[in-house]
């Protein structure tokens, strides 16, 4: 698959500016499309990776508006050939590969609706797993060459609260989500001691395109905005080298109200 070609205005055809090169799949829409925006403003450059080409088009022209440096990929991420060529091309264009946000998912297979697991199709489990555990597993191994090489890395992958506890009616995704849970915290053992630090964050409900997918199950009314996902992503990649967080939950915080304790009569 093509890349999207175009120079940033005013790179004079360097390899880009200062800063850490960070790659997002996934990140054309959603939590991704905020992820990349936000790297933007810590000065790393961006490489947006996603299936949709207008979107993407559009991702890199909103990152370049603010003054990052941004290139586009028009790949898919249950390729194996197209992860490989995601890292060939952000190391020609960059040189290295400091970040993978990978943000790439599904909900459901195109054109489903929620459903007992007895009435899932193997094509609909497929489509579900390839992208969303398989997606995830070839883009984290097509950067690892990389960041193994330079010795340093960052690594969150995008689970979620249905990857900590199965959900009726969404037997593949939860599945799907368990599996980069496990996944993850594997790879993050091996790979601790090249100094490469995988984190996971598990986002409840947020308020992105995905709920589109649930037919007429409307939206949570407290659904988190992407940016407030993309916040806690940029936190784990800019903490101390030490430190890491595995398993992040972010949810609405639901404040209740504290019920007054009965106060006692004064002795006179």
């Amino acid at each position: 698959m093509a890349a999207v070609e175009g120079t940033v205005s005013g790179d004079g055809g360097m390899r880009g500016r200062p800063g850490r090169v960070a790659v997002v799949t996934g990140g054309a829409s959603g939590i991704g499309r905020a992820t990349c925006l936000a790297l933007i403003g810590t000065s790393a450059n961006v490489v947006v990776v996603d299936v949709n080409r207008e979107l993407v088009e559009q991702t890199v022209h909103a990152a370049r508006a603010i003054g990052g440096v941004a290139e586009g990929l028009v790949l898919d991420v249950r390729r194996e050939a197209d992860m490989e060529e995601m890292a060939r091309r952000t190391m020609d264009r960059f040189g290295r590969i400091d970040i993978l946000v990978a943000s790439a998912g599904i909900l459901r297979a195109r054109g489903s609706s929620p459903k007992p697991l007895v009435q899932v199709t193997s094509e609909e489990w497929d489509q579900v797993l390839d992208t969303n555990l398989k997606g995830m597993f070839l883009s984290n191994r097509a950067v690892l060459p990389a960041m193994i090489k330079q010795h340093s890395g960052d690594i969150v992958n995008l689970s979620s609260v249905s990857g900590k506890q199965g959900r009726a009616h969404d037997g593949p995704y939860c599945a799907s989500k368990f599996g980069v849970i496990g996944m993850s915290e594997s790879l993050a053992e091996e790979v601790r001691p090249h100094g490469v630090r995988v984190q996971i964050v598990v986002p409840d409900a947020v308020n992105t395109a995905i709920w589109d997918q649930n037919g007429p199950v409307p939206r949570p009314a407290n659904a988190l905005p992407p940016e407030r996902v993309a916040d806690l992503i940029v936190h784990l990649v800019s903490l101390p080298e030490d430190t890491m967080l595995m398993g992040t939950v972010i949810m609405p915080f639901r404040a209740r109200r504290r019920v007054a304790a009965p106060v006692a009569p004064l002795d006179r």
